[in-house]
């Protein structure tokens, strides 16, 4: 599961909430960005809808885009869903651009913080693995409640953080989800309930990018999620999406609402940076891998359910382009 996303750089000062002119408040929003402290000297992206005017932004010499750097929070479309990213093991806040920007672009804020585990950093600063005695992902009965419990306090943090001060201007305290990809997979569901002393009551949905779940299947935990849940997985992504499907896995042992999307060819690092390579900008990342298309519009589908109550028909098709697609609602 480890990773080097691609990274970023400078820090921003906190979100000045200045009344903005008049504008649509249909997506796609034109979409701010900004780098805050969190915790720890480390850092947290944020990315929201922002009138500010739009120019050309690089995430690293592999990766730009078009956005509002340090950019206003539109103040004048009222508050939005607020979802929490959690990057995998070795990763980093900015690993999965491509779907964090698409969320925002669509009517979130995602705050995505360095967890203490990042090999890279949302700020663009150097990072290296820290000595840790943590279970291996090996041994998946060995971990329990305090395996990587840092991560939970994390989530705690930045919950705390976005509903506080200039930030609550923008996020609807009602309406908040969680995502992650492989490890931050394992901290969603453990927010959302996967570990009792873990569940966090603000998480209304969870979203799980090849997720980590064998240590809640085999503990039986899964009983204690009881928000919706959206499983992805692929093809080739042999070391998690196995257990997510069939009789024993994941999705199976999951309560209903929940779904499993399971993509044609892709690793398991399908859902981050590396989708991108060969691709300068995320527009034309998005534009030219499919795969990188159909994990944004089915998780937009399936946080628009569930957080802005909108119907989509996407959620009840066959599944076509997929590898599999399995719901229950």
């Amino acid at each position: 599961m480890a990773l080097m996303a691609l990274m970023t750089t400078g820090c921003a000062a906190p979100p000045r909430q200045i009344a903005g002119p008049p504008s649509s408040c249909r997506t796609p929003f034109p979409i701010g960005y900004q780098i805050v402290p969190f915790s720890g000297g480390r850092s947290m992206a944020i990315w929201y809808p922002s009138y500010d005017k739009q120019a050309s932004f690089s995430y690293s010499r592999e990766l730009t885009t078009t956005l509002a750097r340090n950019g206003r929070p539109t103040s004048h479309c009222g508050k939005f869903p607020l979802i929490i990213f959690s990057h995998g093991l070795g990763g980093c806040g900015t690993q999965s651009i491509f779907f964090t920007e698409a969320l925002a672009r669509q009517g979130y804020v995602v705050a995505a913080p360095d967890h203490a585990d990042a090999l890279c950093r949302v700020d663009g600063a150097g990072a290296s693995l820290s000595a840790s005695d943590e279970p291996s992902v090996l041994d998946p009965q060995a971990w329990t409640a305090a395996t990587y419990a840092n991560r939970k306090e994390d989530v705690e943090l930045v919950i705390t953080r976005m509903l506080a001060g200039e930030w609550s201007q923008v996020s609807d305290p009602n309406q908040i989800g969680v995502a992650g990809h492989s490890l931050g997979g394992y901290t969603a569901l453990g927010v959302a309930g996967g570990w009792s002393s873990w569940q966090n009551h603000h998480i209304k949905v969870a979203l799980l990018f090849s997720p980590y779940a064998l240590p809640f299947s085999l503990n039986g935990t899964l009983s204690g999620v009881h928000v919706p849940l959206m499983y992805q997985g692929a093809d080739f992504d042999v070391g998690i999406t196995p257990f997510l499907e069939g009789p024993t896995g994941a999705y199976q042992m999951s309560h209903a609402p929940k779904y499993f999307v399971k993509l044609r060819g892709g690793s398991h690092f399908e859902w981050t940076n590396l989708i991108c390579v060969g691709r300068k900008t995320v527009d034309g990342c998005i534009a030219a891998k499919r795969n990188a298309q159909l994990i944004n519009d089915y998780s937009i589908a399936f946080l628009n359910t569930y957080l802005k109550h909108l119907t989509s028909s996407l959620l009840t098709s066959k599944g076509s382009e997929l590898s599999a697609y399995s719901y229950q609602r």
